[in-house]
């Protein structure tokens, strides 16, 4: 597969030397292994590293799709009364620990794979204690669009940029949460709007997300009305008279009924909708190729991607991922593109590097933005996005095979030479 996969030596834009892995791809398939139990081996994993890099306790949670035989009603710190429907949720609320989603170690789930394909990691997700704010956040819960075979299993919430198969192939798109359609069990239409109030009559249904009417990461107060917070597609907890805190990768639905609300929370998942349906779709950003030029540091391609902090936004909750170092020619670290040739060919680059988590910045390898906006368009790409960096970057082919050294460090653990693989809770499947 010589003509597919090309790993090479090259000097980048900075000067720095690198080894770059090139993948032309037939096709791409979001796998979203956040869906299924982490076995135990990856489970015991990913809460020690965890625990290493948060230096606080996890429990590991169990998919939000798994309800409870019987709702049942809890008290919560600063929350009050609520109903829980799933067990990730009772589970969640019942220790002090910080919930930690199914992860899955890319080694192990890509043994099976064929021959012709690889799997390699694609998006953010909640990495620190700052986004972990809502009782039903977990470390490891994925970011923004995750869509896999036409259903849309996490909706998207800042406008970012996406990689999206559609009927008509692939492309770029920026899609926020105000742009979703969303459709109870039964087939009740939710708006989802900015800022937004219960219809004054009728009391239609309404959802809010993190950046989309929110109050400190709330839903607001509302005597009458009764909210079901949702993980992805999935009921987990209800409450009445609003302050419902809003999962950062969900929403909180808005009913005037509470006993309706019940009903629709254990009757079925969500569906999210949008215009031209993706059949597999992934958000991370920024863009860093853009009609085959880069997205230059003076364009404000971070602000405009809601990358850092910036005024404007209805609400002070901490941006995912928090803390990233957002700046186009400073930091050095393993990354991870896709790009789109002029003829709409998808082309991916991975750049061997260390982690973004180093102490000694002096021993950073790999690339910046800068330099990975300048592969991309060296290797022909009119369009391209960036997909993770640092010690996400994961390239592994059938029987668990790494094409690139994983570069993952953990403070708290004992300083001694070794190599990690991060858990992670979504890949990309690659048909080559």
């Amino acid at each position: 597969m010589t003509d597919v996969i090309q790993k090479s030596t090259t000097v980048l834009a900075s000067g720095k030397p690198a080894t770059i892995l090139r993948i032309n791809a037939k096709d791409f398939a979001v796998q979203p292994l956040f869906l299924q139990r982490a076995t135990p081996f990856e489970s015991s994993t990913a809460q020690r590293l965890g625990e290493a890099m948060l230096k606080s306790q996890l429990t590991p949670v169990v998919p939000a799709s798994m309800r409870l035989a019987t709702p049942e009603t809890l008290e919560i710190d600063h929350v009050g009364e609520v109903t829980v429907f799933a067990e990730r949720a009772k589970r969640a609320v019942a220790t002090a620990a910080i919930a930690a989603a199914p992860l899955h170690l890319f080694r192990l789930a890509s043994a099976d794979l064929p021959h012709d394909a690889l799997s390699l990691n694609v998006n953010y997700f909640l990495f620190s204690t700052e986004e972990l704010a809502a009782p039903w956040d977990a470390y490891g819960d994925p970011i923004g669009l995750v869509a896999h075979a036409g259903i849309i299993e996490t909706p998207p919430q800042l406008s970012r940029t996406c990689l999206i198969k559609g009927e008509n192939g692939y492309r770029f798109g920026r899609i926020a949460f105000a742009d979703c359609k969303i459709e109870l069990p039964d087939g009740t239409d939710v708006r989802a709007h900015p800022f937004g109030r219960p219809d004054a009559e009728g009391g239609a249904p309404l959802a809010f997300s993190l950046f989309y009417g929110s109050v400190g990461g709330l839903s607001p107060v509302e005597k009458d009305c009764f909210d079901v917070a949702y993980l992805g597609r999935h009921a987990l907890a209800g409450k009445r008279g609003g302050g419902m805190p809003i999962p950062r990768a969900g929403c909180v639905i808005r009913f005037a009924d509470a006993t309706y609300a019940k009903d629709m929370a254990n009757a079925g998942p969500l569906t999210y909708g949008l215009a031209g349906q993706p059949i597999e779709a992934v958000q991370t950003g920024p863009q860093i190729v853009r009609e085959g030029q880069t997205t230059r540091r003076t364009d404000n391609v971070f602000q405009a991607e809601s990358m850092v902090a910036h005024k404007g936004l209805p609400d002070m909750c901490a941006l995912s991922p928090f803390g990233w170092p957002a700046d186009w020619d400073e930091t050095r670290a393993a990354r991870l593109a896709a790009g789109l040739t002029s003829d709409g060919s998808l082309f991916f680059c991975a750049v061997e590097g260390t982690s973004s988590l180093l102490v000694d910045a002096d021993q950073a390898k790999g690339a910046t933005l800068h330099d990975l906006s300048q592969l991309m368009i060296e290797q022909g790409a009119r369009e391209a996005l960036h997909l993770d960096g640092g010690g996400s970057v994961q390239v592994f082919g059938t029987a668990g095979g790494a094409l690139i050294t994983p570069t993952d460090i953990y403070h708290g653990l004992i300083d001694r030479p070794a190599q990690y693989d991060r858990p992670l809770p979504l890949a990309l499947t690659l048909s080559v």
